[in-house]
């Protein structure tokens, strides 16, 4: 319990008779029986609070959080009491999150509920803890405050970016992918199953006219043909040492009283956040998705296998899925995926190249294993450092950092080109656009049947 601003304001009249003892000290009596009035009030206005009868609170939530996105969390306000209710809440949520507001004050009709809604952003996967909640409520008079915990604890997981996933399933039965930066769900391609006949574009393959039905016609009909199902898609994941390096979070997606340094995901979470969705765009359309984790080692392993219970078993595979403090094999992980991977796959690699050796080790490897395989290099640019090259020059500690970045960001270019050259198709772009970049670049190879 405590008192309220409203009660100090009616206590500051009992100054008067004391300042004025010396002139007139009648006034003290009246100041006692004002004071005494003012208790007695008090009390009434404890005794008569709602909060320990009238009043139910609870937390309403997903058990499973997606990283690095915001996730609702609803705080539901019953006042069962027959006077309005004036309440503050503060709810345990885990510390490790990024939120909006700590405290979240509302206003109850009696017998009536209320719900407060805020939005709490997990930057690392695993298991969290929520505590109790804990309200505070204004007496009928506004004088008293009394406070109370209610039972509330509960426990969820942090799991890669399922709202994403919910997101392109809606979209797709809605035709309206187009709105988050993805082609169309259904992709036409050099198949061997004919899908349909349609009118021929400048830009069309002579070799796939319909001659018959161009004379039925009597204008020019091409054949347009479904891409192959059912074929594997290998995802590897590199979780070594520099894939621990934390990455600053798009600020305009994020409303937080929390300080920039603190807004960053590792590169492996949005490594992984990609791979969920690639897999689920990947089972879909109906092709075999399978996953390498690996850093000095081959840590985790699943063959590629079709269908919603595989993408399940990613997904829980994945949701735990550590980040090693040492550098990656990969020789090792090539060698491993080569003894496994005997059908022609795409293999997408979520990597981070450090320098020109380190890419030229790459390339040693993946020159053997193209020959089979069509092979993808993802790596993520550090938005950090370009803004850096970008800068103007202000003072001798920014021409600096502009050199340094500039280097790092020619180093790279160059590292990835030697990937090129050995016939690896590369993807490096801003996190923010990773997921976009890597399905876009999945359903434009499967459509031009490459894999």
């Amino acid at each position: 319990m405590h008192l309220s601003n409203r009660l100090f304001i009616f206590l500051l009249p009992i100054a008067i008779p004391i300042l004025l003892y010396n002139v007139a000290s009648n006034l003290l009596f009246i100041g006692v029986a004002y004071l005494a009035l003012l208790i007695v009030v008090g009390v009434i206005d404890y005794v008569t609070n709602p909060l320990y009868k009238s009043v139910e609170v609870r937390r309403e939530m997903n058990s499973k959080f997606s990283l690095g996105v915001e996730n609702v969390v609803t705080l539901q306000i019953a006042n069962r009491s027959r006077h309005p209710l004036r309440v503050r809440l503060k709810d345990d949520f885990p510390d490790a999150f990024l939120y909006e507001t700590v405290l979240h004050d509302c206003r109850v009709s009696p017998m009536h509920d209320a719900q407060i809604t805020y939005r709490l952003t997990p930057l690392r996967r695993g298991i969290y803890q929520f505590a109790d909640i804990h309200l505070q409520c204004w007496g009928v008079l506004g004088l008293i405050v009394r406070r109370r915990r209610f039972s509330a604890a509960a426990e969820i997981k942090v799991y890669p970016n399922l709202q994403a996933v919910r997101q392109y399933e809606l979209l797709v039965k809605r035709g309206m992918l187009h709105q988050i930066g993805l082609k169309t769900a259904r992709q036409f391609g050099e198949g061997t199953e004919m899908e349909r006949l349609r009118e021929y574009s400048p830009d069309d393959d002579f070799r796939r006219m319909d001659w018959n039905a161009t004379a039925r016609q009597r204008k020019p009909i091409v054949r347009e043909f479904e891409t192959e199902r059912s074929q594997d898609v290998v995802i590897m994941l590199d979780t070594g040492r520099l894939m621990a390096s934390p990455i600053l979070m798009e600020m305009s997606t994020l409303h937080t009283t929390e300080s920039p340094t603190q807004k960053a995901m590792h590169k492996l979470d949005y490594a992984i956040n990609t791979t969920l969705m690639t897999a689920y765009v990947s089972m879909l359309k109906g092709d075999k998705v399978g996953l390498i984790a690996f850093a000095d080692t081959v840590h985790q392993y699943l063959a590629p296998k079709p269908g919603k219970k595989q993408f399940l078993t990613m997904l829980e595979t994945i949701y735990a899925l550590p980040v090693h403090s040492i550098e990656p094999d990969f020789e090792e992980a090539f060698k491993y995926l080569a003894s496994k991977q005997r059908k022609r796959a795409l293999i997408i690699l979520f990597t981070d190249i450090l320098d020109s050796d380190s890419a030229e080790g790459i390339a040693a490897y993946v020159s053997q294993l193209s020959r089979h395989h069509l092979v993808v290099c993802v790596t993520l640019t550090d938005s950090g450092i370009v803004a850096l090259a970008d800068q103007k020059f202000t003072d001798s500690k920014s021409v600096y950092q502009k050199t340094i970045a500039e280097r790092l960001l020619q180093e790279k270019h160059a590292t990835l080109e030697i990937l090129r050259r050995q016939g690896v198709i590369t993807i490096d772009v801003p996190a923010h656009q990773l997921t976009m970049a890597v399905v876009n670049k999945y359903l434009e190879l499967k459509a031009k049947s490459r894999i």
